[in-house]
């Protein structure tokens, strides 16, 4: 396998991206990088700062400035922000409302693009919601996993319970709705599969499979 190979998996959340991610990344010793986790280190980066979410101009301008690391395996990838180990913090529920926000302030996205293509130069499986289509357009291999609401929603909870165990499954599935809402409808590049990703509707099915049905027409390709 070629080995700055890029290989991008947009999707909403709760489709499997991180899980599929991170298996496809160990099963082709690929970089894995999951750039939600990127605009979760921004979020976090407003809230201490104390920045209005609403001032496109400053949440922009921070972004730039802020420095964002990714490293690790694909199990124990690691977030670091101004050299800081922010990983288990950036998987609170405050940290998750805020990049739902941030991430459609088109000079976060920009600021974050940048970053993105100079960490996927070294060749990785990056997941997030506009790799095949803005990040990486020319990737050699692009996924477009789906599911159902309800679907992604109980995976959903049973990530956010391990951080929060009162949420529910009703707030849950609300969240994702408007989450959903948000990515599709933002003018600066809203979530769409590209044209030439190959869509898996991952309800119901084994996520060995959804695995085994990448790696076949990443074969096929070859």
């Amino acid at each position: 396998m070629a080995e700055h190979l890029i290989i991008a998996i947009d999707g909403p959340a709760g489709a499997g991206k991180t899980t599929i991610g991170r298996m496809l990344a160990r099963e082709l010793g690929l970089l894995y990088i999951d750039t939600g986790s990127m605009y979760r280190a921004v979020a976090l980066a407003v809230i201490e700062s104390g920045t209005n979410e609403t001032d496109d101009v400053t949440v922009g301008s921070l972004a730039e400035r802020i420095d964002i690391d990714l490293a690790g395996d694909p199990d124990s990838l690691r977030v670091t922000l101004d050299g800081r180990d922010v990983t288990d913090r950036t998987r609170d529920e405050d940290v998750t409302d805020m990049s739902s926000i941030i991430s459609t302030i088109s000079a976060v996205r920009r600021a974050m693009v940048r970053r993105q293509r100079e960490l996927g130069r070294r060749g990785a499986v990056m997941n997030g919601r506009d790799i095949g289509t803005v990040v990486f357009p020319s990737a050699d291999y692009k996924f477009f996993l789906t599911a159902t609401p309800e679907a992604r929603a109980e995976r959903r909870l049973a990530e956010e319970r391990q951080f929060n165990p009162a949420a529910t499954y009703e707030e849950t599935l609300a969240d994702m709705t408007e989450r959903d809402r948000r990515d599709s409808t933002r003018e600066d590049s809203p979530l769409v599969a590209a044209p030439d990703a190959v869509v898996l509707d991952t309800t119901g099915v084994p996520i060995d499979e959804v695995l085994r049905q990448m790696m076949l027409e990443i074969e096929r390709r070859s």
